[in-house]
């Protein structure tokens, strides 16, 4: 955030402090269970005075304590799309940048799920590095510098497991180490206004995804969407990476138990240039034992094994 960087810099007229706000929305059992992680992208000071016009919106008669598309209790349907509309209308007045992944949760079940790791196996985690990637290349787009600060909707332990993989996944990108600035962090939408607006465009951008919809939704779905960078996660694409992770050897050795805790040791005991080339030598050293368990096990020596497998590595 702006209170992060050092006061030379913060001084510098060339620092535009630029923050993501993404929420997420998921369909129900009846349709494709599409996952939709959605949100906007604008400067930090104009987010300050968006929020100040949101709240204001949303105390004005009939009053609404916070914004969920799906918590509406006591307002009638002209109440309720009036309410919609002077949301918008305040998101209109700042046109931030809109972005939206999106993947079939039946697709991942059904192709991914038991191909991936334990700790990948929620579609929450394609959408999370499809929007890495839609923001760093909308800024791209724009001719905007980063850094730009990531902020999600608190989505229980999806969200934090997805994040673990956040500074390995940016320093092995160059457009992503040069747009994207700190780790991700979670905030309630009760108390974050920006959220409650990405909560809006990800619950209106999933309707307007399924078969039938309807114009209301769309119209909403066009009025909030602005320089709009869509991703989409087809069948076919899920299908490729459950044929490349089946390739990857040793994965099975993860698929049933979770390495979150070793990752995080990991990745938060390095400085951030390393954290890459320690998950490069933790490979080579994977490749390494694989052979060697093959070999001490037909040569008899299980017990061998078993004691170099328990073995503990430092990784510098």
């Amino acid at each position: 955030m702006v209170s992060g960087y050092a006061a030379e810099r913060r001084a510098r007229k060339d620092l535009v402090v630029l923050q993501a706000y993404i929420d997420d929305s998921g369909s129900d059992k009846r349709s494709d269970k599409r996952l939709v992680l959605a949100g906007y992208i604008q400067t930090a000071e104009a987010w300050s005075s968006f929020s100040d016009e949101w709240a204001a919106v949303l105390a004005a008669a009939p009053a609404l304590k916070s914004l969920h598309m799906t918590d509406f209790g006591g307002f009638t349907k002209e109440e309720r799309e009036g309410k919609i509309d002077a949301l918008a209308a305040v998101l209109a007045k700042y046109k931030p940048i809109s972005i939206e992944c999106s993947v079939s949760s039946r697709d991942y079940k059904e192709l991914l799920r038991d191909a991936v790791p334990y700790d990948l196996r929620h579609p929450y985690f394609p959408c999370f590095v499809g929007v890495l990637y839609g923001v760093a290349k909308a800024l791209e787009a724009e001719g905007l510098k980063g850094p730009v600060d990531l902020i999600f909707d608190i989505q229980g332990n999806v969200g934090p497991l997805s994040a673990l993989w956040y500074t390995p996944l940016k320093h092995s990108d160059p457009l992503l180490a040069s747009t994207l600035g700190g780790p991700p962090i979670f905030r309630s939408d009760d108390d974050v206004l920006p959220l409650q607006a990405a909560d809006m465009l990800a619950w209106h951008v999933r309707r307007v995804s399924e078969p039938h919809y309807e114009k209301r939704h769309m119209d909403v779905a066009n009025a909030i969407r602005f320089r709009h960078r869509y991703m989409e996660m087809p069948r076919e694409l899920v299908a490729s990476w459950a044929v490349k992770f089946s390739k990857v050897p040793g994965l099975q050795e993860v698929r049933d138990r979770s390495i979150e805790h070793s990752v995080a040791k990991l990745i938060t005991g390095l400085p951030p240039e390393r954290v890459v080339p320690a998950f490069e030598a933790m490979a080579r050293r994977a490749r390494y034992l694989r052979i060697l368990k093959q070999l001490l096990e037909r040569l008899g020596l299980r017990r061998l094994w078993k004691k170099i497998a328990k073995s503990k590595i430092t990784i510098r």
